[in-house]
């Protein structure tokens, strides 16, 4: 057995892919590295030893870690006992903040190293979890440029790595995202819509998407819109409910549809920064629950709810929040970038620049190279 062991615990399906590019980088750098993991399929395929699959670990919210509260009891164990028993000499956790915080707890009081890569976002809110970070953590892999500095503000030892998005686009040929099988006939311009990849968010999000977009039909009788269907979610109610022949409903296709479209409507999450990276104007909507709402407005410490106007640190794209995001609103601001070509202009300046600020293509590397100079200086 190799003499180089590390220990990956990445809970959903994010963090396999991320923990995958990574893991495949540590390999490449030194094959004799032995990584077992809490991943998924972009894990094992890139090397790991998987003790539980993400299928297993994937799931959010109280009533969801009540419910599978004997499982995750099982989950911890079999994890504190893997370790014991292999003594890896570096514990990585990717986000998945919840079970991953006590894991390092655990792994750091055993002396073992734990370097956290793409860590859970406590500069906008849970910003208590920062004092067991700084108590627990060795390191922290940061993939938003401004979270160096804050996590070093906190006496937290950070370093920015760039963001693992740039890598992802990076393999992907961007002739096979030109010959996408999007096909919208006769359309002049195209909308797309990303109501979220939530059951939850596509029932608060995409019939007031819908209404906005039949809203702009009108101004622009040649659109096509084209939906993005998250994987795992049947929007079949809503096709059958919006049986309209400009509607396309389309799965599997985020960067085509991004890459194809003249404006997007999109519900707040990463997907907003992965169309950063195409520079594709986009108006950003979110609605929650009002109990929701109104905790999110008592814990959220952040100006924006874009990741795009965080990194910027300035408003360049359009939010809409909660009663703010109505049809005639999104309909509005819509237009205003389809018919300005200074706002159109502005748009796509400000998304180049953050595009900018992220850095180049390598993350996965530069995170690789730094977790493997932890395990040599131990």
């Amino acid at each position: 057995m190799s003499s180089k062991k590390i220990f990956i615990s990445a809970g959903e399906l994010s963090g396999d892919i991320h923990g995958g590019n990574l893991i495949a980088a540590i390999k490449k750098a030194d094959p004799e590295v032995a990584v077992s993991a809490i991943g998924g399929d972009n894990m094992s395929r890139a090397g790991a030893s998987l003790l539980y699959h993400i299928r297993e670990t994937s799931f959010m919210g109280l009533t969801e870690v009540v419910k599978h509260f004997p499982f995750i009891r099982r989950l911890w164990k079999d994890t504190l006992q893997h370790i014991d028993q292999i003594q890896p000499d570096l514990v990585v956790v990717i986000d998945y903040p919840g079970f991953n915080l006590r894991l390092a707890k655990a792994a750091s009081k055993r002396n073992i190293p734990v370097i956290y890569y793409i860590s859970p976002q406590v500069w906008a809110w849970h910003q208590s979890r920062v004092k067991t970070i700084k108590k627990y953590i060795s390191e922290v892999l940061c993939i938003l440029p401004f979270e160096e500095e804050w996590f070093r503000k906190h006496g937290v030892n950070a370093q920015f790595v760039g963001h693992p998005l740039l890598d992802q686009l990076a393999n992907i040929e961007k002739d096979s995202i030109d010959t996408s099988p999007i096909a919208l006939p006769g359309a002049s311009m195209i909308i797309g819509l990303f109501p979220g990849s939530r059951q939850q968010e596509i029932e608060r999000h995409l019939p007031v998407m819908i209404a906005a977009v039949q809203i702009l039909k009108m101004k622009f009788p040649k659109m096509a819109v084209a939906v993005s269907i998250a994987p795992g979610i049947d929007l079949s109610g809503y096709r059958e409910k919006y049986n309209l022949d400009w509607l396309y409903w389309i799965k599997n296709s985020n960067y085509q549809i991004m890459r194809k479209s003249d404006l997007l409507i999109m519900s707040s999450g990463t997907a907003t920064l992965e169309a950063t990276l195409f520079q594709t104007p986009m108006v950003v909507i979110y609605r929650l629950s009002p109990l929701s709402y109104y905790l999110g407005r008592l814990l959220v410490k952040v100006p924006f709810i874009t990741i795009a106007n965080l990194i910027a640190n300035k408003k360049g794209i359009c939010e809409l929040i909660q009663h703010d995001a109505s049809p005639v609103k999104i309909a509005g601001q819509a237009e205003l970038i389809l018919t300005s070509k200074k706002q159109r202009k502005n748009s796509i300046d400000f998304l180049t620049d953050v595009t900018h600020r992220l850095g180049k293509p390598g993350a996965s590397e530069r995170a690789a190279k730094i977790i493997l100079n932890h395990i040599k200086e131990k």
